[in-house]
């Protein structure tokens, strides 16, 4: 996809009403009801789905991410209503397809036969298909059922093209966050997303994690088939389960309960127990699997955008969370608070007095002062990222560029768990993780 491309797109759809909230997407009743804010939005939704899905790459990711980004607006600055993020929820895993025959070149292009040769039965029809490549279902020659990720032909090119511009990089932060970030953030997301187009560098990511939660009762990570595998195409054993969105749409209180409490624990154990981080929180990345007993499984997926956290980042951001842990009011505040300097959270400690600053506290506290069961929901989320957004924008508070990965992926599976609308005891989950830390002070 060319820029010219893109660019026409962003017209097609409005980006600027989208992101900005500068235009109108379409001409709509004045007196502005929320009957003609949804007709805008869903029409908005539409045609940014039948372009990102035809033009892939950047702007299909941006597409992912408004569906459930809960400060994205396509109307007139409202948050996008459920019927338009349930149009482009369909990118994250059936955006349009390509050919067959295109997907078996660049599997003989990469491991020198063609599927049919390399396995002993293959789906030509695609299970998913996303912004950078499609999932292709497979059987090796030993009986296992593997599925294959394979990179759709031109889409390096695209993807370059869309986070050569500054503007489009900072669409893919999310809306609550991209506003306020600087340029050296910037630069690292955009390096973190172009790291999606090598896939070996994906399954040796995904063999790290695989390591780290190898054993977990509730955490599965496919395991990678490295002899099928280059840098276009990524073989893996078949992950069971629903989505995300089946779950929450049909499961029951317990099984939202052990999915929300498990992908919470993956999303922040990783980075604090593990120093790892999956920087794509996208509800599509978690398949969820209830066994007949009914313990839940969750299935972690794609780790394109992937990274090992430096151990003094790791280190100081152990003691942010340890200070939301401390059962005690009055010394809690105190290590929280030193923590968020010492971590570069913190700009000016001016901002700690103001409402801004305790709105967002009150927020990311919320899960882990409640010592039953939190009810972390769709509300919580938007609470969460909308706090976020008002204390940077502040200014007392900001995202350099060693932690933006970090933040963005706890605003996007907040929204993710409240999707889910589960009540789960998430402080226990976390002091399993990572205890009190109380030892390590100094």
């Amino acid at each position: 996809m060319s820029t010219d491309d893109r660019k026409w797109a962003e017209r097609k759809v409005g980006f600027a009403k989208l992101w900005a909230r500068a235009k109108q997407v379409l001409t709509t009743d004045p007196t502005g009801s929320d009957e003609d804010d949804h007709v805008v939005d869903e029409e908005a939704a539409r045609a940014l789905a039948a372009q990102a899905g035809r033009l892939k790459g950047g702007l299909a990711k941006v597409a992912q991410l408004a569906a459930y980004d809960p400060g994205a607006s396509l109307g007139r600055g409202r948050g996008a209503s459920q019927n338009a993020r349930t149009v482009l929820g369909g990118l994250w895993d059936k955006a349009p397809s390509v050919s067959a025959g295109a997907i078996a070149s660049v599997i003989e292009q990469d491991l020198g036969k063609p599927p049919h040769a390399l396995f002993a039965a293959w789906e030509a029809s695609p299970l998913a298909s996303a912004s950078l490549g499609q999932v292709h279902a497979a059987k090796l020659h030993d009986g296992t059922d593997v599925v294959v990720k394979v990179q759709y032909p031109g889409v390096a090119d695209a993807l370059r093209a869309d986070l050569d511009d500054g503007s489009f990089v900072r669409k893919l932060a999310g809306a609550e966050i991209g506003r306020s970030l600087e340029d050296e953030a910037l630069v690292a997301l955009g390096e973190a997303v172009r790291g999606e187009l090598d896939y070996q560098a994906e399954a040796a990511n995904q063999m790290k994690f695989a390591k780290a939660w190898d054993g977990d009762k509730a955490i599965r990570i496919p395991r990678v088939i490295e002899e099928l595998s280059s840098a276009h195409v990524l073989t893996m054993t078949r992950a069971k389960g629903k989505t995300v969105v089946d779950v929450a749409s049909g499961g029951a209180p317990d099984a939202r309960a052990q999915a929300a409490a498990a992908i919470y624990k993956f999303a922040w154990g990783s980075p604090l127990a593990h120093g790892l981080l999956n920087a794509d929180p996208n509800p599509g990345n978690f398949l969820v699997e209830e066994e007949a007993d009914g313990h839940v499984l969750v299935h972690c997926l794609d780790f394109g955008c992937a990274l090992a956290i430096p151990d003094e980042v790791r280190d100081r951001d152990l003691a942010v969370w340890w200070g939301l842990l401390d059962d005690d009011s009055e010394s809690a505040a105190e290590r929280f608070r030193m923590a968020l300097g010492r971590s570069g959270l913190l700009r000016r400690t001016d901002s700690l007095a103001t409402i801004a600053h305790r709105e967002w506290e009150r927020a990311l506290a919320a899960p882990l002062v409640t010592h039953g069961n939190f009810h972390w929901n769709a509300a919580y989320a938007g609470d969460f990222a909308e706090t976020t957004g008002r204390v940077l924008a502040a200014g007392g508070m900001h995202l350099p560029a060693r932690l933006l990965l970090l933040w963005r992926q706890r605003l996007g599976v907040a929204a993710v768990i409240g999707m889910l609308d589960a009540s789960a005891p998430f402080r226990r989950v976390l002091l399993d993780l990572i205890g009190r830390g109380k030892r390590t002070l100094r």
